[in-house]
């Protein structure tokens, strides 16, 4: 009985160390971590950079166009400038600048659109992945049941087999004890004569009993060690599988937080094409759709809200490509000196008109 016990204890110790071991030396529930930039951030920078170039070089011929018009000699009575001819020019080569950097952003926008389909495809998968590993982990889970129960039963097979050894145990001490009284005088004797009848009768019932379950136990051994091992190995898949869907669970937390930021993306970088496609307008007018002779003087650009389209330009342009860059661009100062322009234009003809008074 002691031996049995021994034997089986082993087993279950065997199989426990085993999973720890596997539990040591491999983690499957180790933290997904981002190691690369996603595509998005990636289309994103190239798309600021490509638009910020001809950006810069749109305000810059702006600023031209503010100069030329603030230095030029002015026709008393039409009103047009002198060198209205090279600030057309100026005009036009804005317009082409900021047109420029209005197809860069629609660029961008189509490859933003490719990320955030390739994004909602692979959360798609995701999703399908998860369920699946659900169902492996229900699966695995009611198989475990079954391993379980399994293993009781044949641990009650071998439970039966020490009853049965106990049996034996009892019996064979009772008869050696029941010869022992043949000794005694009369009372004796009856007793002796009646215990070892009574002995011998329960310890051939039970060696009989043993001897029919010592292959099914010897089986039973085996059995007992082989789904101890396999009740380990399941609650390591269980583990496994537990851990599988935390990962997975994490991905799609970060699938779909990519997803909401390349949504805001698209919406930022389709905003500052809108913005920039408005001063395209606005240049395209100023370039000579209408008479050139009309569009070429002082008062026509201020009465056009040059300087706030182009606020609203930088307002749209700093969402995607962040105020480092504008900086780094010299944007800022390039904005402020067509604001100081815009004014010194104001001025200049608030005094032509106070003295055509």
């Amino acid at each position: 009985m002691v031996s049995q016990k021994r034997k089986q204890d082993s087993i279950e110790v065997q199989a426990t160390h085993s999973y720890s071991r596997r539990l040591i030396f491999k983690n499957p529930c180790d933290k997904v971590k981002m190691t690369q930039p996603s595509s998005s951030k990636i289309v994103l920078r190239n798309t600021a950079k490509a638009v910020i170039g001809p950006l810069k070089d749109g305000i810059s011929s702006l600023n031209g166009v503010y100069e030329a018009l603030i230095t030029a000699d002015v026709d008393p009575v039409t009103g047009q400038c002198s060198n209205y001819i090279s600030i057309r020019q100026q005009i036009v080569q804005a317009h082409q600048h900021l047109q420029q950097s209005e197809q860069m952003a629609g660029s961008g926008l189509k490859s933003l659109d490719k990320s955030l389909e390739s994004l909602i495809q692979d959360e798609g998968k995701l999703n399908r992945e998860m369920n699946n590993t659900k169902q492996t982990l229900d699966n695995l889970r009611t198989e475990q049941e079954s391993n379980k129960q399994l293993l009781r039963e044949f641990q009650g097979t071998l439970e039966t087999l020490q009853d049965q050894e106990n049996r034996k145990h009892t019996a064979e001490i009772v008869t050696g004890v029941g010869a022992g009284l043949f000794a005694i005088p009369v009372i004796g004797w009856i007793a002796g004569s009646a215990m070892v009848i009574g002995g011998a009768v329960e310890l051939d019932q039970a060696t009989h009993a043993v001897n029919m379950a010592k292959e099914e136990v010897k089986k039973s051994e085996r059995e007992v060690e082989k789904y101890n091992h396999k009740v380990s190995d399941y609650e390591y898949k269980i583990f496994q599988t537990n851990c599988d869907i935390s990962q997975k669970d994490e991905k799609l937390k970060q699938k779909r937080e990519e997803i909401q930021k390349v949504k805001k993306q698209i919406e930022s970088v389709a905003e500052f094409q809108n913005k920039v496609r408005s001063a395209v307008h606005l240049l395209s007018v100023l370039s000579g759709k209408a008479s050139v002779a009309e569009h070429q003087t002082r008062r026509f650009i201020l009465q056009e809200p040059v300087v706030k389209v182009m606020e609203d330009v930088m307002k749209a342009a700093n969402e995607i490509t962040g105020n480092e860059l504008l900086y780094n661009e010299d944007i800022p100062r390039l904005i402020g000196q067509m604001k100081e322009n815009n004014q010194r234009l104001t001025t200049i003809c608030a005094s032509e008109n106070n003295e055509g008074v």
